[in-house]
């Protein structure tokens, strides 16, 4: 069925304007109709190319931030299996926690302790908090010749149990 006029005009009108959007995205213009099919399908098969390379790195961002989900989650998991561990402790060492949390600044030294339980030399006071320390209770820090001790942040998270005297 041949064409008339107008529709060539129309046709010939939707080629140059295809065309132009071409030539502006920057593609190679066709010389002829039947090449403007090739570049179309060339334009789509590169499109497709570039789709596929952003899905695949949309996939591997997932997957890095689910690897590091899952991470988060052991590091809560360890967390709490640690609140669940328990630390026996005699009542004297629990004293000693116990004074060292209600002391003003949250550190004492084998002195203070010495004081507190009556200790005639410093020896049980510093056996006292070295057993806590090795125990992971608490932490030493050394201000010029003293040795000070506080808890641990990180290990002093879990379930202290007193036990009684024997």
């Amino acid at each position: 069925m041949p064409l008339n006029k107008n529709q060539i005009e129309e046709e010939l009108i939707e080629i140059k304007e295809r065309i132009k959007a071409l030539s502006e995205k920057g593609e190679r213009v066709p010389s002829e109709p039947a090449q403007d099919l090739q570049t179309y399908v060339k334009y789509l098969v590169d499109e497709r190319e570039r789709t596929n390379k952003l899905l695949v790195g949309l996939t591997e961002k997932v997957a890095h931030l689910e690897q590091k989900l899952n991470s988060e989650y052991e590091v809560v998991e360890s967390v709490q299996q640690a609140y669940q561990e328990e630390i026996p402790l005699s009542s004297v060492d629990a004293r000693i926690l116990d004074f060292i949390d209600t002391s003003e600044k949250r550190m004492v030294c084998a002195d203070q302790i010495r004081n507190l339980m009556g200790y005639k030399g410093r020896n049980a006071a510093c056996s006292r908090l070295n057993a806590l320390c090795k125990r992971g209770l608490l932490r030493k820090d050394q201000f010029g010749h003293k040795v000070y001790y506080r808890f641990d942040a990180g290990k002093a998270t879990k379930a202290l149990i007193i036990s009684p005297p024997q």
